[in-house]
């Protein structure tokens, strides 16, 4: 197994070729001594009109939607060393400010005072322990009262960071790490990359989050105290962890990497907003090509068109999905394919412009 950073998708790949399940690609008689992955690892929307990438090669770029294909990035940034695997969190904070994974120990906030995000710069290092590890995901929101921006940010190790700063999101802290590693995690490494963090509901003295980590882990966590309110394992029978998470008044959308003809790789889960029970009500496996060995459901995100709420998921095939719920069933609307197979990061905003990011960039409106 390679023991530098790879990206999870091939990763399971590696695996699978391993245990020969899957076939090894055809090779030559040389040695490689190094691969520089430029794949796209995140996408944020930072406001109606501009979404930044984040790429395992350590870059970051911002792009302007619709003029992007055509002139290139608004803004490129290096951001932290390809040897922490690259930006795997972008998270908007508010208005021209955004916050990014950095290091192992420390994210950076970034400002636009312009707004136009030519003039980009850093404002803020924010450090925290080593041992939390790299940040993976993140989410930021106002408290119930309106004064204060948290952060929640899901790292490598398993722990959620919490942080609070001004409602115009300057001058973060961290109150505390709250550890969600699970004791037997469902995939094969023993990692706990907590992949996915969405807002789940507030009351009037807190907020209430939910996770998702490659340990396979659903846990609820309110905000700022950091108790853990529920905890269940997304697949007690899943051999690849949680990818990606979406939330909305719709429910909770998981997406995995599928192995066998058996596995799905999309999940959808109701929340009871009183006694935090997580519950699995539908499950579906994107694939076209059902001999292959794994598929790996890249990103899923909730979106709207004309018709109303639905959802987008991305696959390890190059495919971008589309389909509903109903409380006990996922439905497919269709697919198509956008690019070679690999995977994409993808977001949407509540105007229904939709940016899929692999290594090209492909855009599309929803509404």
């Amino acid at each position: 197994m390679n023991t530098l950073p790879v990206p999870p998708v091939l990763r399971s790949r590696q695996h699978l070729m391993s245990l020969g399940l899957m076939a090894a690609p055809d090779t030559l008689p040389i040695q490689q001594d190094g691969t520089t992955y430029t794949m796209a690892q995140e996408v944020c929307w930072l406001d109606a009109s501009h979404f930044a990438i984040g790429r395992w090669d350590g870059s970051m770029s911002i792009f302007n939607f619709q003029s992007s294909p055509n002139q290139g990035p608004v803004i490129t940034n290096a951001v932290n060393s390809p040897a922490y695997a690259g930006v795997q969190m972008i998270t908007y904070l508010a208005t021209d400010l955004f916050v990014t994974a950095n290091d192992a120990q420390s994210l950076i906030v970034w400002s636009s005072p312009t707004g136009t995000w030519t003039d980009l710069s850093t404002v803020q290092r924010l450090s925290y322990p080593a041992a939390l590890g790299v940040a993976n995901s993140g989410a930021s929101f106002l408290s119930p009262d309106g004064q204060t921006r948290f952060l929640a940010v899901g790292h490598e190790n398993g722990y959620l960071s919490i942080w609070s700063g001004s409602s115009a999101g300057f001058g973060l802290v961290l109150l505390r790490s709250v550890d969600l590693r699970a004791a037997h995690p469902v995939n094969p490494w023993n990692l706990h990359n907590i992949r996915g963090v969405a807002l789940v509901s507030q009351d009037a003295a807190s907020s209430y989050v939910v996770t998702g980590s490659e340990d396979g882990n659903l846990t609820v966590v309110r905000v700022p105290d950091g108790q853990i309110m529920s905890v269940v394992v997304y697949n007690p029978a899943a051999q690849r962890g949680i990818n990606s998470l979406a939330y909305s008044a719709q429910g909770l959308l998981v997406a995995n990497c599928s192995v066998g003809p058996t596995d799905k790789n999309l999940w959808y889960y109701a929340i009871d907003l009183q006694t935090w029970a997580i519950t699995c009500t539908a499950s579906a496996n994107l694939v076209v090509n059902t001999a292959a060995a794994q598929v790996f459901n890249f990103d899923v995100i909730w979106g709207a068109t004309a018709g109303g709420p639905c959802w987008f998921s991305s696959t390890e095939e190059g495919y971008l999905w589309m389909g509903t719920v109903t409380p006990t069933a996922i439905a497919i609307t269709g697919r198509q394919q956008v690019t070679s197979p690999l995977g994409a990061a993808i977001a949407t905003t509540p105007a229904g412009n939709l940016a899929f990011v692999a290594y090209d960039i492909y855009q599309f409106t929803t509404l």
